[in-house]
């Protein structure tokens, strides 16, 4: 057997295993394919003459794929085999991207866009958080962070990589290199995950036995119909939406903000790369942080970098300048993959976690579906992207204070017990 004992080949430690395939999953899912989506839009409305807004709801088609479908990954995920699941997912994901390379129309775009979102729930979204949540006690933040990181390398890699293909082949041939090249990796991770430590013999790494029952485990945290109807919860939906908002709003659009204050595509290019080094030294930095200060006050942290970032973007328009204000914005795309995930199992626990995490998740969809809409039609209209950032940084304020009211209302709310106990929720 190729498992023995909680080891691969009787030798390696499973949870290094799911690390790692967690690892390739963000890398070619979340850096490959979603982080990396803005470099298509100029050259693609230059060839098909479309407006910004028109090609930024791709991401809405994104937005409303994620908000419908997460809710009910995350019940697959919780109740079937997760391998079959991701398998199925990769093959809907990888064709979506792929086939984009045919595409004429904007709809297509849109409808590609949903099917990304559905299928990335799926791939990108829900599992690399729920499985090092799972498989991992002890610093959880530092593996989380490293995990994530990933997606960042992989944007600042594959950044280049694209343009090149674009400016050599074009861009229909760069889409479908994403969808070949994230099928053969993701795929064979799939079949080597396992959702729990128990379905290969082994434990979470830190677990801390429960003194009252022995060897087995107790598992706390809030049931889900309580979850839902808390102000906690509501507080975590809106910071959700507003980390989407923020990173979709930016993100989708960046390449083009660059050439529209007279910079090349090339550099352009260079300033995408630029966020996602911001994005790997934050992840693993803010990782550590996390366990050292706790997740609130290094979210905190992370959203005044944001604001930081964004205003250098505004008046800072020096190629130096411009790389350095790409580099702190870049701390904006661990809100979602590091920071949600870890602030909903402090304020949550872990008995529930995947659903409420789903359910939560919504939020990203709601608000992050208009988010290109909305900065691209500013710049339609105004013909300059400063307006939209200027309000972007001004929700980052509220989102510090979403974080805020979250922990102090969660104080009510009242944990239940089945089966492990960790370090995080003994101390609820």
């Amino acid at each position: 057997m190729l498992v023995r004992d909680g080891k691969l080949l009787g030798r390696v430690p499973y949870a290094f295993v799911i690390v790692g395939c967690c690892c390739l999953l963000q890398a070619f899912g979340m850096g490959l394919i979603l982080n990396c989506g803005s470099l298509f839009y100029v050259p693609v409305c230059e060839d098909m003459g479309f407006l910004r807004s028109e090609i930024a709801t791709y991401m809405t088609g994104y937005f409303v794929g994620t908000t419908l479908v997460t809710p009910l990954a995350g019940k697959l995920l919780s109740r079937y085999d997760i391998r079959v699941v991701m398998a199925l997912a990769i093959v809907v994901l990888s064709f979506s991207v792929g086939v984009m390379s045919t595409y004429t129309a904007i709809w297509q775009w849109q409808a590609s866009g949903f099917l990304v979102g559905a299928a990335g729930s799926c791939i990108f979204v829900l599992p690399s958080a729920t499985l090092v949540g799972n498989w991992f006690v002890k610093r959880r933040g530092m593996v989380y962070g490293i995990v994530m990181t990933c997606s960042s390398v992989s944007a600042a890699v594959f950044s280049q990589v694209l343009h090149g293909i674009i400016v050599a082949d074009g861009w229909r041939e760069a889409y479908l290199f994403v969808g070949v090249a994230s099928f053969c990796v993701i795929f064979p991770c799939a079949l080597l995950l396992r959702r729990n430590p128990s379905d290969v013999g082994a434990v979470p790494y830190g677990l801390v036995p429960n003194k009252v029952v022995g060897k087995a485990s107790v598992v706390r945290g809030v049931a889900v119909k309580v979850a839902v109807v808390s102000l906690a919860f509501w507080c975590l939906f809106v910071f959700a939406g507003i980390a989407s908002f923020i990173h979709g709003g930016i993100e989708q659009h960046l390449p083009g903000y660059v050439e529209s204050v007279g910079f090349t595509s090339s550099f352009a290019a260079a300033v995408v790369s630029a966020q996602s080094v911001g994005s790997v030294v934050d992840k693993l930095v803010m990782g550590w942080l996390n366990d050292k200060l706790g997740v609130q006050r290094t979210t905190i942290i992370e959203l005044v970098l944001i604001v930081l970032g964004i205003l250098g973007f505004v008046l800072l328009h020096n190629p130096v300048f411009l790389i350095v204000s790409a580099v702190l914005f870049g701390v904006q795309d661990s809100l979602m993959s590091v920071s949600l995930p870890l602030l909903i199992r402090e304020v949550f626990g872990s008995k529930n976690y995947t659903q409420i995490h789903a359910w939560i998740r919504t939020g990203v969809g709601v608000f992050g579906s208009f988010s290109g809409i909305v900065v691209g039609a500013a710049y339609d209209f105004a013909g300059t992207f400063v307006p939209a950032f200027l309000g972007l940084m001004v929700i980052c304020f509220l989102a510090m204070a979403c974080i805020r009211v979250a922990y102090r209302t969660s104080k009510g709310l009242v944990w239940e017990a089945t089966g492990c106990v960790s370090d995080g929720d003994a101390k609820k």
